[in-house]
């Protein structure tokens, strides 16, 4: 529990101004809560220092941080309802780029073909959620949500409406507290199935799990969850036809995931094939990649495909 002469330290090492003690009773109680507090507490001059001193110890400016569709108070200064905007990491780690023109054989007899490999082998249309679901018709839906572990698809196609969607953990018994989403937990998974410990341990760490979100600069991914969090979608890399990258979004970072208004084309890779450009593949903790023990998104345990809507 925070104490308010603690918190009002924090606040003035940070950069704060002084500080009502109604306003810091509010911003303890909040804090106290952490990612699940949903009220907001307005005080636009503290919304810098109390992102830097709770949240993001090196941040510098507010334009690194993005308002969560959560919150409704542009004045609002809760440092749980901002997140901090991804950027890539230079030089990239070895789960972050599967290069298709100039990926090298590795050692121990592998082959360059094998090296190539990737999700997108596995259906020629690039998408693995449909399993002969197709549905005429759109209708209101922007996306819909196909959630897999490891090669097994659980659950059915969750169509998406609303401008904001949860995807979450269940928490103990917490599914679907005043929230709007798939709750992960409320989907069985198969107990005899092979790797079961490893796909349970990854599901207990999902925790709030991600937002997606619709807005009018794009489709955004906010991560919420205590884990990272792993990409890949053909909107993310300008040189769609050369290569897919798996972007890494840390814990209480978001990242765009796709821009209706300038889509990628579809492409065809190199040992590939087709790649749906409206696809996006997310897994939860666990990476993948040619360099990665994981060579393709089906190895990771707990992962969620993304389906956008075609354009009307």
């Amino acid at each position: 529990m925070f104490r308010r002469r603690a918190l009002r330290r924090r606040l003035a090492a940070a950069g704060a101004p002084s500080v009502p003690n109604d306003q810091l009773r509010r911003l303890a109680r909040a804090l106290d809560l952490g990612p699940e507090a949903s009220t907001c507490i307005p005080g636009p001059d503290l919304r810098l220092p109390a992102s830097r001193a709770f949240r993001f110890p090196d941040l510098r400016d507010l334009a690194e941080l993005r308002r969560l569709p959560l919150c409704t108070d542009q004045q609002c200064c809760n440092p749980y309802h901002f997140s901090r905007l991804c950027k890539p990491e230079t030089p990239p780690p070895p789960y972050s780029r599967i290069v298709m023109d100039d990926v090298k054989p590795k050692e121990h007899g592998e082959s360059t073909e094998d090296a190539r490999r990737t999700d997108h082998e596995r259906l020629p249309t690039g998408s693995l959620a449909t399993d002969g679901e197709e549905r005429p018709s759109w209708e209101a839906e922007w996306c819909r949500l196909a959630y897999w572990e490891l090669t097994q698809r659980v659950g059915r196609q969750f169509g998406v409406r609303v401008r904001a969607v949860d995807v979450f953990g269940g928490g103990g018994g917490a599914c679907g507290s005043g929230r709007h989403g798939l709750c992960l937990d409320a989907l069985e998974s198969r107990p005899d199935a092979p790797q079961a410990d490893q796909v349970r341990k990854t599901r207990a760490k999902i925790g709030l799990g991600v937002t997606l979100s619709l807005e009018s600069d794009g489709v955004w991914l906010y991560n919420r969850s205590q884990e990272p969090v792993f990409v890949s979608s053909p909107a993310l890399d300008a040189a769609a036809a050369r290569a897919l990258l798996v972007w890494r979004v840390a814990p209480g970072h978001c990242l765009c995931i796709f821009d209706p208004s300038a889509p990628p084309p579809a492409v065809s890779l190199p040992h590939i094939g087709p790649v749906d450009p409206r696809s996006v593949r997310i897994s939860f903790a666990k990476g993948w990649g040619p360099k990665y023990s994981r060579r393709d998104v089906t190895a990771c345990p707990c992962w969620l495909e993304v389906l956008l809507a075609p354009p009307s």
